[in-house]
């Protein structure tokens, strides 16, 4: 690897983490750019002369509230200009980052790097972080899947890869130059927020409440939801007081063609009991989606009359629901203006 591309990692890695992954209470843990020795060689690289490594472009760590473990993710970054793309590269980079995985659950190299108390529950991830560098990137990307056999990825049991791909680096990048915004509106706090995780019947979360992070099963997910607290402010005489009240914002992911969508919306934000009425209680939903539905608007409308209906015309239920602020989000433009990186590499 040049010395080039190793500092364009060194850049990109603080950058994301700066600029997006912070903000979802991920931690960049050890150092970046650094190779490890394979630990399983004669499965690996069988016919490599000498040591084989495997890379580590950037490690985060966050807690899991679910699953009450530490979250160890092992995170390759790629670059690539539109069309450089391919199904073959997509795999040879995943087949590269299971075995780097695999490795990483073993080796005393990598763990004496990364691991700062050995003691604790834990678990390595593999993350492919998969960046559009020319921001002309406008196809589905799991297209390239459909001629990948999973039984050809070396993906072992209890392995878990996840990929951010560039629809999805670009909803972070959006959610978290929204929150910047608001945060300059002081409508949104700095520091005290959390995010949600509903007592379900087979998971209870974990952990202290106002420090759980966003998991990457969360940023994925059809919808975020984000407990806030007050937002107070200080007037040049130094005289605080309150511009915005505690709330909750939900960043929704879907076009919302369908009033059904928001139907279901709705009843999940009933079981989890944030439609309790409280006035105090602010709710927000903020649709971040390249291809929103023209129609969003009239669609949520109708979700409320049709749930509102399928709840006796409950006037108060109504009253909560029209309660809550409806916002369609602007998308981002990254500038994740690398070099292409990382290809050769995997």
């Amino acid at each position: 690897m040049s010395g080039g591309e190793l500092s364009n990692i060194g850049r990109i890695a603080e950058k994301i983490s700066n600029e997006i992954f912070s903000f979802f209470k991920w931690k960049v843990v050890g150092p970046t750019n650094l190779n490890y020795k394979c630990e399983k060689k004669d499965l690996h690289a069988k016919t490599k002369d000498g040591d084989h490594h495997h890379p580590t472009d950037v490690v985060f760590k966050y807690f899991d509230p679910y699953a009450n473990k530490e979250v160890y993710m092992h995170t390759d970054l790629k670059s690539y200009a539109k069309g450089s793309i391919s199904s073959t590269e997509i795999k040879k980079a995943l087949v590269s980052l299971a075995r780097s995985i695999e490795c990483a659950h073993v080796s005393i190299e990598w763990r004496d790097r990364y691991v700062a108390i050995k003691s604790e529950r834990r678990v390595v991830k593999g993350l492919l972080f998969v960046f559009n560098h020319d921001d002309q990137y406008d196809r589905d990307f799991y297209d390239h899947f459909q001629s990948l056999r999973f039984e050809t990825m070396h993906v072992r049991e209890g392995q878990q890869l996840h990929i951010a791909e560039p629809a999805l680096i670009n909803h972070m990048a959006t959610l978290r130059q929204d929150i910047n915004s608001l945060i300059a509106a002081e409508t949104f706090p700095r520091h005290q927020y959390t995010f949600l995780y509903p007592e379900m019947v087979l998971h209870k979360p974990s952990g202290d409440y106002w420090s759980r992070p966003a998991t990457m099963e969360l940023i994925a997910a059809p919808y975020m939801i984000i407990h806030h607290g007050a937002v107070t402010t200080e007037s040049i005489e130094g005289v605080r007081s309150q511009s915005h009240s505690e709330g909750y914002i939900i960043y929704y992911r879907r076009s919302g063609a369908s009033e059904f969508e928001f139907m279901y919306l709705f009843d999940a934000l009933s079981r989890f009991q944030l439609l309790k009425g409280d006035k105090d209680l602010k709710i927000r939903i903020r649709v971040i989606c390249r291809n929103s539905s023209a129609n969003l608007r009239s669609d949520y409308m109708s979700a409320i009359a049709s749930y509102v209906r399928d709840w006796n015309e409950d006037e108060h239920r109504r009253a909560i629901l029209e309660r809550i602020e409806l916002e369609i989000v602007s998308m981002a433009v990254h500038n994740y203006k690398a070099e292409q990186i990382g290809w050769d590499r995997a």
